[in-house]
């Protein structure tokens, strides 16, 4: 079974992976020219992306496609080498890919992706703070990261309060913790508003900027078909026993730096959240922003969970799901 085998070291599961993600894509694949990118209020290093491969859909796909393998890979690499599930799993990924398949809408070059690579990283180097002799300079990278994928995804912005978040649970929250985290934020700006004032168009990108509103009240979850609440109902049933039984006592044996890289996995899942809103009209992108820390709060607890039936039945359950939905559309 699947679970099973991911949770274990075997050679085949590097092809597997690929293969599996390349089954959940093939709605995509066979429907491709449907991919429809909008540059409309893009970031400013997404604009022209969109603007070319909204012209290129096969391509867009494609290449989509590959960012999330190779992001699958980097995810699992960071959970498992910081030690949050066992060294030898392959669950991170798996979990990255299914969750990261469950929507028609994601996929395509979609900012979201370019976000979720610099989010990754981010991620990564908060794991790292704890064990930093320099953790300064660690703070000020996190803040630069996150800066770097607000600039593809303006909603990321919001993920400075994850790197706040963090500097407290880690007991970092002073000033100079909080100066690197504002400079590091901020530099990728000041490049950005360099390169509009030599070019003389940084008065016209502030404007622009300025008058760029993300409308509450354009948040709507009227579009998602019956087989996407169900598909929702079952991730969220599995996220919340998994997220009950994992920090409602699953944790008390393990050692004090694992604990607090959960608890900035949680702080980040409730960030992602708490921030939908404000997504607006991107409201559909945005629900890959939570894919990441809910993937390997899932990984950790199907790795840990002993009861096989139950662990095989849900994953499976979702798998049917996503594949009738497909089946659905094509």
């Amino acid at each position: 079974m699947l679970i099973g085998k991911f949770k274990e070291k075997h050679p085949f599961l590097f092809f597997l992976l690929p293969v599996i993600a390349l089954v959940l894509w093939s709605d995509a694949f066979l429907m491709y020219n449907s991919v429809a990118l909008t540059s409309k209020n893009a970031a400013p290093l997404y604009y022209w992306i969109a603007v070319f491969f909204d012209q290129h859909r096969f391509w867009s796909v494609l290449l989509s496609f590959s960012l999330m393998i190779i992001q699958a890979y980097m995810f699992n690499r960071v959970i498992t080498d910081k030690g949050l599930v066992d060294r030898n799993s392959q669950l991170p990924a798996l979990f990255y890919i299914v969750l990261m398949s469950n929507s028609f809408s994601l996929m395509g070059l979609h900012a979201i992706w370019f976000a979720n690579f610099f989010l990754i990283i981010s991620l990564d180097k908060i794991f790292d703070v704890f064990n930093e002799d320099d953790v300064f300079l660690e703070v000020f990278n996190v803040g630069f990261f996150i800066s770097i994928a607000a600039l593809f995804y303006l909603p990321s912005l919001w993920f400075v309060l994850l790197l706040l978040a963090s500097l407290a649970i880690y007991y970092l929250l002073n000033i100079r913790g909080i100066l690197a985290a504002i400079i590091g934020f901020f530099t990728p700006f000041l490049f950005l508003a360099l390169y509009y004032f030599w070019y003389d168009m940084l008065a016209e990108k502030i404007s622009e900027l300025f008058s760029l509103q993300i409308v509450l009240s354009e948040f709507s979850l009227s579009d998602i078909v019956p087989i996407g609440w169900a598909s929702i109902g079952v991730i969220g049933t599995v996220a919340l026993v998994a997220i009950l039984r994992t920090y409602l006592g699953g944790l008390r044996d393990k050692p004090v730096r694992i604990r607090k890289r959960f608890q900035v996995l949680l702080t980040y899942f409730l960030i992602a959240l708490i921030t939908i809103p404000f997504a607006g009209k991107q409201v559909h992108l945005h629900q890959a922003i939570i894919m990441p820390p809910l993937a390997a709060i899932l990984a950790y607890f199907f790795q840990e969970n002993k009861k096989v039936f139950w662990n095989e039945f849900f994953f499976t359950l979702l798998i049917l799901l996503l594949l009738i939905g497909k089946l659905a559309r094509l």
